[in-house]
């Protein structure tokens, strides 16, 4: 699900982009939406601050309190890269929001014939980039990590331990869903399998497999438990063949 943050001080624009939003997702084939509005940029950074994940931002940029540009400046300093949409009855501030790398600048009034093909934009990229990244909530923050640098992910106390393929070692958040419902965005890649309750391997870095363990290019050795060892066989020799025919 996308997360959606709308933050605008005029309460009639906020409620009228929030319907304009709602009225594109009543279209077909659209994304599943969760909309958040904030009525003021602090508290909009009070959220995620706080560990709340957000996918695309909409932002006013007049705004008394702090405007959208210091915001946006605001939102980069706690997330990697943002999606920010630019909503403003003034066009001053285009070399602002495209200094930011703003998503897109749409002039007010906002009206479906300009909002819905921004959003139909984010959605398409949207999707692109999901299949490519996995969004991680650690101490320390939101993180994208690329599925081709995860060797594989261990879970520990209901902590899911990463494994890089620079060396690196990332803990998420301690895990208030199942091991299975928190990794479903990779388990659906062809390449992620599981060895154990415990364990889920990119077989992009597979090197050998025995009957109780799959040795890994790294030098780690994923243990396979028995339940799982006829499926991670299947898995692990198909993975290969498919590899040779590509080759």
């Amino acid at each position: 699900m996308i997360q959606l943050a709308i933050c605008d001080d005029d309460k009639r624009d906020l409620a009228k982009t929030t319907e304009l939003v709602k009225e594109w997702l009543h279209e077909p084939n659209k994304p599943e939406i969760k909309i958040k509005k904030f009525a003021s940029p602090f508290l909009l950074l009070d959220a995620v601050s706080g560990g709340e994940a957000f996918d695309i931002f909409l932002l006013d940029i007049l705004m008394p309190e702090m405007n959208g540009i210091s915001l946006g400046e605001q939102l980069s300093n706690l997330l990697p890269e943002p999606l920010i949409v630019y909503l403003s009855s003034s066009t001053d501030y285009y070399p602002d929001a495209f200094r930011l790398y703003a998503f897109n600048y749409i002039c007010k009034p906002v009206g479906k014939e300009r909002l819905f093909p921004v959003l139909d934009k984010i959605a398409r990229c949207f999707e692109q980039h999901r299949n490519h990244v996995f969004i991680l909530k650690t101490a320390e923050g939101i993180m994208q990590i690329p599925l081709h640098s995860i060797v594989y992910a261990e879970l520990q106390a209901h902590v899911c331990h990463f494994h890089l393929a620079d060396g690196r070692h990332i803990k998420s958040q301690y895990l208030r869903s199942g091991f299975n419902q928190f990794l479903s965005p990779i388990l659906e890649q062809p390449n992620f399998i599981k060895t154990h309750t415990s364990f889920v391997v990119n077989l992009n870095y597979s090197h050998s497999l025995t009957n109780s363990a799959l040795s890994l290019t790294t030098g780690a050795a994923i243990p396979i438990a028995r339940s799982f060892a006829a499926k991670v066989q299947q898995s692990y020799i198909g993975y290969w063949l498919r590899e040779e025919e590509y080759a």
